[in-house]
């Protein structure tokens, strides 16, 4: 089983969230599609030194969506790239969010369906976020996905983290601070219970 990370937005703070399971666990590292010019992975590297990191299945130019940067790119993402990876307990970081297309009639959320994983959604703390979550929540319910719980990126209200779970029927599972210091304090800050169990 792995844990896949997904966002309700772009810059929601997966790559944040894929670092801070990673430093407390032995989990691998994979971003299946990167697009634009940031490593994702780099990133995870420098805040998680000791973790193994598969390789992108794709690296396109273009920072839009996996579909679109690659028909910018005159290339095409083969779906067998992608599903064809046999890692157990790995950290899987999509692009974008649940349904951002990556090929015709293939989004994101079914990359997630056949990845053997447990969904953890990142959400920015902003104006809108309730209704991203909820979609998304939705949408990956509606694929009978298993959705571990949210984790909110900033400093939120008690009533809205109530407002989350009464909706989403689902756990906030952390409400991560404004950290100075990332590499330092991912490390003080405990996983929850259910994502550990998965990669132990």
């Amino acid at each position: 089983m792995n844990i896949f990370v997904t966002g309700t937005d772009t810059d929601a703070g997966k790559t944040i969230i894929s670092s801070w399971i990673c430093v407390h666990t032995k989990a691998k590292y994979w971003k299946p599609i990167q697009t634009g010019n940031d490593s994702d992975s780099q990133i995870v590297k420098e805040l998680s030194p000791k973790t193994k990191i598969i390789p992108n299945a794709y690296q396109l130019k273009v920072p839009l969506s996996p579909f679109d940067s690659a028909n910018l790119d005159n290339s095409k993402i083969d779906i067998n790239k992608l599903t064809e990876n046999k890692y157990d307990k790995i950290v899987i970081e999509g692009a974008g969010g649940a349904l951002v297309p990556i090929s015709e009639n293939f989004y994101m959320a079914d990359l997630i369906k056949s990845s053997n994983s447990k969904v953890v959604i990142v959400a920015k703390s902003k104006l809108g976020f309730l209704n991203h979550i909820f979609l998304t929540v939705e949408s990956l319910k509606a694929r009978d996905i298993g959705i571990l719980g949210i984790i909110v990126n900033g400093e939120v209200e008690k009533f809205l983290i109530e407002t989350i779970e009464k909706f989403s029927a689902l756990k906030v599972l952390q409400v991560m601070p404004y950290m100075e210091n990332i590499k330092a304090q991912l490390k003080n800050i405990e996983l929850p219970k259910n994502i550990m169990e998965i990669l132990q």
